[in-house]
């Protein structure tokens, strides 16, 4: 059972990378912020994947239906990384991380349509929780009306830009299954996260031409300090996926929507804690029953 622990803790850093991203970068924009958590892991993950590649001998998993996976994976990941960035930009965490727990619901959803399969009891108890928690995440403005509490997802625009996360991840999640299946989880996190940490920032040189080098020389510290807690989630990320089924690592990875209302409270004494995490924690409460019960 080492894996809920490894999980837990992936949670609790990739939380904790979003606050301090939010913390040091918010003021700069969201530009600013997807570079310090990209590239700034990029020298704490590359070395694991040197280790796959020359101890593992790990050359012969580069086919072209994996290189294929992996650059539209990447194309989809970096779009999913700059709404989410925007999102922790411009709103509360605990207003807009928690829709993150969509992500499940959209693969059901996907497998239903495309795909034929049934929703059982428990995944429809789990889709009821999380629509549930989405509406006391706004509970607030219930004065404007009983439907109020659903359109504050769209008026409040980081708790839609991370519900459109949600959804890209519910792909993702897919294309990444296969990343895995064509190779070896160890080694397609240790590729794949190292990957993403520099054509991130390379990418938003070319399109935002932000000066990543200047803007690195600037505020290294930061930049480490954000980066190192995003490679600690990848570590542990890397570590439980290796012990576990991906869909169930995943699960147990999202109680960072509950350390992110959290550190929402701790580092920008934020309002509405307390509903918040209890909308969080149903939230999760259905991320469970889907995972492990659909």
């Amino acid at each position: 059972m080492l894996w809920i622990l490894y999980a837990i803790l992936s949670g609790f850093f990739v939380a904790l990378s979003d606050a301090l991203s939010k913390k040091y970068f918010a003021k700069e924009g969201f530009i600013e912020m997807t570079v310090a958590r990209t590239l700034g892991a990029f020298p704490f993950l590359f070395p694991f994947f040197l280790y796959f590649l020359i101890n593992k001998g790990a050359y012969f998993y580069f086919t072209p239906n994996f290189i294929f996976v992996t650059l539209i994976l990447l194309f989809l990941e970096i779009i999913a990384t700059l709404f989410y960035t925007k999102g922790i930009e411009i709103s509360p965490l605990s207003a807009s991380l928690p829709f993150l727990s969509f992500t499940p619901v959209f693969i059901i959803f996907t497998g239903f349509f495309l795909l034929g399969e049934r929703v059982s009891v428990a995944g429809a108890i789990g889709i009821f929780l999380i629509v549930v928690g989405a509406y006391f995440i706004h509970l607030p403005r219930i004065s404007r009306g009983f439907l109020a509490p659903f359109k504050g997802i769209w008026e409040e625009k980081g708790s839609l830009y991370l519900l459109i996360t949600a959804l890209i991840y519910g792909i993702t999640s897919v294309l990444g299954k296969m990343g895995l299946i064509l190779s070896d989880p160890l080694f397609f996190a240790a590729f794949y996260f190292s990957l993403l940490s520099l054509a991130t920032p390379l990418t938003l040189k070319i399109f935002y031409r932000v000066q990543v080098f200047s803007f690195c020389r600037k505020r290294l510290k930061e930049i480490f300090l954000v980066g190192g807690t995003q490679a600690l989630m990848c570590f542990f990320h890397m570590l439980a996926l290796n012990l576990v089924e991906t869909a169930y690592m995943i699960a147990l990875k999202r109680t960072s929507i509950l350390f992110a209302v959290i550190f929402g409270w701790y580092f920008f004494r934020e309002r509405h804690i307390g509903l918040r995490l209890g909308a969080a924690f149903l939230m999760f409460l259905g991320i469970l029953l889907i995972a492990f019960f659909r």
